[in-house]
């Protein structure tokens, strides 16, 4: 191996220092975890606001940074000798997590059981940055190696999530996940050996790859590819790597929940996105594929959620639906990039709105199984509305952005039918309207119990009052669904100033 000379040194080093402008957002999470360590190390007692407060800092920062740095971010730029890209969609999708993330911290600290599990050691917090940190590099990936390391981390942030909450069922429930996690990437570092046998790069935007994998044997390519989805199914917590998510989600602390809902299912199916380019390459069966997990994640979500008497349980099985829907935007070709993003950030709002009021019924009213939700909208009115409001959002009706979600959805299914002729994106279609009616029968059900049944529960002015302030906090973000839904023009002019076309 040959020494690099003074000259390509400078230029290795020029082009690293360019890099972390990009990267800074990385960087920063990276600092708040070593502070985070290092004042969770220094002070022994009382330490929950510092932490609290580091951790907000740095979710808040690349916050700012990100929607500051757009007017750098509006090309494709390689990263790190193409491990990574920088690009447009990239940055939303960054935002898109980071504000999560200040909505999952901020939900912690409005309970005082959630506040001491987050806050009272730097292990959550850490936990929660390291899961960020993964989906970042995730979303920015274009070499398989790196793609597993950011699943990987991604992995290990959220066993911990799990297995840090205290009880039985969340050490059980910890152990599930660990060990269906660890089969899923197991099979999918086996699916990329596999890539890189056959092609001698792990690079799947080089010229080399795209010929190794357009030469090699088209059964043996899918297999290896099909080995790759199990991973990336996983982490999408769709059909049919789903099984983790309905005991996981029931036991798991709300704000864990609602973070596992959004993040990582989002940068999954981003990579998956990318995945499909390759795909398409190799045969033309990526639409047969993904019609069938679309099929079934639309009819076992929506059905599975219909028996659940537990309202975590159900937004568990309502999640497993959302992916099939998701993943069908990814048979819209050309228009997949506009409909995924609008999708994406309506979804991010309604998850994140369900949970925030959920949680609200379970820390302030004990209510989170069904029959506990039975009278509860006459005492707290304003609580049950904001919660129909979300209800009828993850149905997709009016007047709710789920609608506009739903229809621009359905209508780029019917465009492509119309234009490409494939009969399953026709089936895809039917499913995904006759699943939408399915789902009527088990979002409106907590609705009805509220309004129409009659409680036990007895009200007090300290419990009202509660609620009071924590419905101030739930309508900032029940009321962008019902924004979106009149002005959703202003959500798609947005995506056009980052370089997205409707």
């Amino acid at each position: 191996m040959r020494l690099q000379s003074g000259k390509q040194l400078m230029e290795t080093l020029n082009g690293i220092q360019e890099n972390l402008v990009y990267l800074l957002p990385e960087m920063v999470l990276v600092l708040g975890i070593i502070f985070l360590i290092a004042f969770d190390l220094v002070f022994d007692r009382k330490k929950s606001v510092g932490l609290a407060a580091i951790a907000f800092f740095t979710l808040v920062f690349v916050v700012f940074w990100l929607v500051f740095s757009f007017p750098i971010q509006q090309q494709p730029v390689q990263l790190m000798n193409g491990l990574l890209q920088t690009s447009p969609q990239t940055a939303v999708l960054k935002l898109i997590f980071t504000v999560s993330g200040v909505v999952i911290l901020f939900m912690a600290s409005r309970s005082e059981v959630f506040k001491k599990l987050f806050f009272q050691s730097s292990e959550v917090p850490i936990a929660v940055l390291g899961l960020l940190l993964g989906v970042f590099l995730m979303t920015m990936s274009i070499h398989w190696l790196m793609v597993y390391i950011a699943i990987e981390l991604v992995s290990i942030s959220s066993y911990l999530l799990v297995g840090l909450s205290p009880g039985k069922k969340n050490a059980e429930a910890g152990m599930k996940y660990l060990l269906y996690g660890g089969a899923a990437s197991a099979v999918m570092l086996f699916g990329m050996s596999w890539l890189y046998g056959l092609t001698g790069t792990l690079h799947f935007y080089s010229d080399t790859f795209l010929a190794g994998i357009q030469a090699a044997d088209p059964l043996v390519m899918a297999t290896a590819f099909i080995l790759l989805l199990f991973g990336v199914l996983f982490k999408l917590g769709a059909f049919p790597m789903h099984t983790w998510a309905p005991d996981v989600y029931e036991v798991a602390p709300i704000p864990i929940v609602a973070l596992f809902a959004v993040v990582p299912k989002v940068a999954a199916l981003f990579l998956l996105w990318q995945i499909s380019d390759i795909d398409r390459a190799i045969t033309g069966a990526w639409e047969q594929w993904v019609s069938v997990l679309a099929i079934g994640g639309m009819i076992l979500g929506n059905f599975g959620a219909i028996w659940q008497r537990n309202a975590k349980r159900m937004l568990a099985y309502s999640s497993i639906a959302h992916a099939a829907f998701l993943l069908s935007a990814l048979l819209l070709g050309e228009l997949a990039y506009q409909v995924l993003f609008f999708y994406v950030m309506v979804y991010a709002l309604m998850t994140l709105a369900a949970f925030f009021l959920i949680q609200i019924f379970e820390q302030r009213l004990n209510a989170l199984r069904f029959e506990s939700f039975h009278g509860l909208g006459k005492p707290f009115p304003y609580l049950s509305i904001l919660l129909l409001v979300v209800m009828l959002a993850l149905i997709g009706l009016p007047p709710t952005a789920g609608f506009n979600a739903k229809f621009y959805l359905f209508a780029g299914l019917w465009n492509t039918y119309e234009s490409s002729g494939q009969e399953v994106v026709l089936w895809v279609l039917i499913s995904g309207v006759a699943n939408t009616v399915v789902a009527l029968f088990y979002y409106l059900k907590l609705p009805y119990l509220l309004f129409f049944k009659t409680t036990s529960v007895e009200v007090n002015k300290v419990m009202v009052n509660k609620v009071k302030r924590d419905c101030l906090f739930g309508t900032l973000i029940v009321i962008p669904l019902l924004l979106i839904f009149f002005r959703s023009d202003a959500l798609v002019d947005l995506l056009n100033n980052v370089n997205f076309t409707f």
